[in-house]
């Protein structure tokens, strides 16, 4: 396979049509044009396609034969006016106006040196994949890739040749500006007068522009007078606008002379605004600007400059910023909304935040302060002043960026209703935790249990959960709408001493007096945390039930606080005082029946009697 393509190119290229250099390399290459030249004058075209394709070869064949012979012009500067104590502004801006355009031809031959290429490349690959010799395009292809070959080495040349030019227009003008007599007072006189002429040709400007809208919401296009007065005003403003640009120029260079570097850089900053205002991009000015950039750079004095440059350029990034940052991205109920807009809302609600935070702090630090108040009531205090500080905040921020709660009026009524099924629970929620802030029933401390089975010790009340610690230090969030839906057991609500009951069995037979007796005085004699001084809480055992097999008994013991080691610790007790007084645990017992009638030949049901234990 390798092959076979190996082959199919090596086919491909002995057969396609290689590019002519004979039309722009070699000695003889005069000679070759006057061949040509001869061959195409004895064509006689056949149809209108032909005679066009004819005369663009003739055409093109002439420019060759221009552009071989043609050398890059070779300019100079008037190096007499070094010798000159003292020269005009005319003289100076010529010799200015010289290096400008120099500049100028070297950018635009830059940036054609690009195009060139890419015209070369495409006509390159037209050519070679040309395989029939007697193709009628192929001869105007090779003029036309010929043409441009010489044309890029015609341009190369001139970019060469103007280099040094340039470099010594620099190094002149930098040693004439110091000899430049400016009058000052002329120049700024003629600035106020192009400024003015200018503010009125605006003002036409836009009364026609005027006219012109108008017009076009009445018909498709607009009247022939009306776009050549259009025209005409545009291209008066263009050039107010260069005369400006260039009495900008004259007081840049006075102020570079007087080493007002400040007053430089605002020349510097009105030839930049008046690029940007002109119709189509003026690549003159643009390079007089560059020079005079580079001339203020490279003096001596270039450090000052440099330094009111850069802090020119970091104020211009900033405002550019900060325009960006003002410019709206969204009306709302037309109120225009740009980033800066945004910035501001949310500083304003971080600054209310800061503030909330603060002032329910300065509210804990009361209650530590002051232990006779409630903490609860304190917390509700807090609570409602750290949401009204919020609301605040938000209306006030909303203000700041030109809305109003009743501009968002509208979009709350929209909003309202599925954000009400989306936020229902959130809302019940807090409703209820402002219910358990202000009652009794719970507090902070408290040790709860919910559920049936859910023990744990409350460990702070929030306005949407409250937050539990279980005996095994989980923590758990409950959402504080199912502490108030649902039922409730506070252990320590009032008084922390509370009863506890520990079931036991005994067998039948046994003396309960004694057991009970044994008992009391077990518990009573151990070291168990239990309340055994007061009377009324004293261990006691009662009977509680007489089942089928076992008769059940309850201890009834009073513990302060929430113990859950008590219960097992007792059992532990009473089991091992019935095993050291010979006294087993029961177990169950069952009596079956059996009744036995024969039917037919064997018994078909039947109860049996007899006593089983197990």
């Amino acid at each position: 396979m390798k092959f076979l393509w190996s082959f199919f190119l090596l086919t491909f290229t002995l057969w396609s049509i290689p590019v002519d250099t004979k039309l722009y390399e070699g000695e003889n290459t005069l000679t070759y044009y006057e061949q040509l030249s001869q061959k195409l004058s004895n064509i006689t075209p056949m149809d209108d396609e032909e005679a066009e394709r004819l005369k663009n070869e003739k055409v093109l064949l002439e420019k060759l034969r221009t552009l071989i012979t043609r050398e890059p012009q070779v300019q100079t500067f008037d190096i007499s006016l070094l010798e000159k104590e003292t020269i005009g502004e005319t003289e100076f801006m010529k010799q200015f106006e010289l290096l400008s355009s120099a500049l100028e031809q070297k950018n635009k031959l830059e940036t054609m040196q690009v195009f060139t290429q890419e015209r070369l490349g495409y006509l390159k690959k037209t050519i070679e994949s040309i395989t029939d010799p007697q193709n009628k395009n192929l001869q105007l292809y090779q003029l036309q890739f010929a043409y441009y070959k010489l044309k890029q080495r015609h341009d190369e040349l001139t970019v060469k040749s103007l280099t040094p030019f340039i470099e010594e227009g620099e190094n002149t003008l930098s040693s004439l500006i110091a000899k430049v007599k400016f009058d000052i007072t002329k120049i700024e006189s003629d600035i106020a007068k192009a400024v003015k002429a200018l503010q009125n040709i605006n003002k036409k400007l836009i009364a026609a522009n005027l006219t012109k809208e108008r017009e076009l919401l009445s018909q498709e296009n607009i009247s022939k007078k009306l776009s050549e007065k259009i025209e005409n005003l545009t291209r008066e403003k263009d050039k107010t606008l260069l005369k400006l640009a260039e009495k900008e120029l004259l007081a840049g260079f006075y102020y570079f002379q007087s080493k007002v570097f400040k007053s430089v850089l605002e020349s510097q900053k009105e030839i930049r605004s008046i690029l940007s205002q002109l119709s189509a991009q003026d690549t003159l000015l643009y390079a007089k600007l560059t020079e005079f950039e580079r001339l203020s750079k490279e003096s001596e004095e270039a450090i000052d400059y440099n330094v009111l440059s850069l802090r020119e350029k970091l104020l211009s990034s900033f405002e550019k910023f900060y325009d960006s940052f003002q410019k709206p991205f969204v009306v709302l109920d037309e109120t225009p909304i740009s980033f800066l807009s945004i910035f501001k809302l949310l500083g304003i609600l971080l600054i209310g935040f800061i503030i909330a935070r603060i002032y329910f702090r300065l509210f804990i630090m009361l209650h530590k302060k002051r232990k006779e108040t409630r903490a609860v009531s304190i917390k509700i205090i807090a609570n409602i002043g750290v949401t009204l500080i919020l609301f605040a905040a938000f209306v006030i921020a909303l203000g700041s960026i030109g809305l109003s709660i009743a501009h968002l009026a509208v979009i709350a009524g929209a909003l309202s209703i599925g954000m009400g099924f989306a936020l229902r629970s959130i809302v019940s929620s807090m409703i209820s935790g402002m219910v358990l802030l202000s009652e009794k029933y719970i507090k902070t401390g408290d040790y709860i249990t919910i559920k049936g089975d859910l023990t744990g010790k409350v460990m702070d009340i929030g306005y949407r959960a409250t937050h539990l610690r279980t005996i095994d230090n989980i923590d758990i969030v409950i959402p504080n709408s199912d502490l108030i839906d649902g039922q409730v057991i506070n252990l320590t609500m009032e008084d922390r001493v509370r009863r506890i009951y520990v079931p036991f069995k005994v067998p039948y037979g046994s003396d309960i007096k004694k057991i009970r007796s044994l008992i009391i005085n077990a518990v009573t004699e151990s070291k168990i945390k239990l309340i055994r001084d007061i009377p009324r809480k004293k261990p006691n055992v009662w009977m509680q039930t007489v089942g089928e097999s076992f008769i059940e008994l309850e201890l009834l013991v009073w513990i302060e606080g929430l113990r859950p080691s008590t219960r097992s610790n007792l059992l532990i007790l009473i089991y091992e005082t019935l095993q050291a007084n010979g006294i087993d645990m029961p177990l169950p017992q069952l009596d079956v029946h059996m009744n036995e009638r024969k039917r037919s030949k064997r018994p078909k049901s039947g109860n049996i009697a007899r006593s089983v234990t197990p």
